[in-house]
């Protein structure tokens, strides 16, 4: 498995487990970096796993902007699961896809390398039919008329 992959992973789990921990983001605390920075440490600690700097960097960034942008992600989420509303929606499925849209989003990442990585993560945390449900909505998002 690539480092970016373990990065991503160790992200995805940092987000649900700040879900978990905070109602879906909604804590208004000024300390919100570095809450996110603790809990991040916490999911590394807890999967036994010692990363690289740039491994850390990545990870740190996917936690932060998607929470960062969380409002923007989750309107395009709502826009493009046709039938779905959102509290509907798991909460890992949705954790995987806010890193994935902050990512295809907010960086040069390919959207292809982004879409593969939702579902190989989502199939690994959630199931093979998250996986096709997040590749159908992070399809569309790649692909429409901005």
């Amino acid at each position: 498995m690539g480092s970016r992959r373990e990065a991503r992973e160790i992200a995805v789990q940092t987000l649900y487990a700040l879900c978990l921990d905070s109602n879906e983001f909604s804590h208004d605390s000024v300390d919100n970096s570095k809450y996110i920075n603790e809990k991040l440490s916490q999911i590394i600690d807890f999967n036994n796993k010692s990363f690289s700097n740039s491994q850390n960097e990545f990870c740190n960034f996917l936690v932060n902007n998607t929470y960062l942008n969380l409002e923007s992600i989750d309107d395009l989420i709502t826009r493009f699961s046709e039938h779905w509303d959102l509290r509907r929606i798991s909460i890992m499925d949705k954790c995987v896809l806010r890193m994935a849209i902050m990512e295809m989003e907010f960086t040069e990442t390919d959207g292809k390398i982004v879409i593969n990585e939702a579902i190989e993560i989502a199939k690994k945390f959630s199931g093979e039919k998250s996986g096709k449900f997040i590749n159908g909505i992070l399809d569309a998002i790649m692909h429409r008329n901005k």
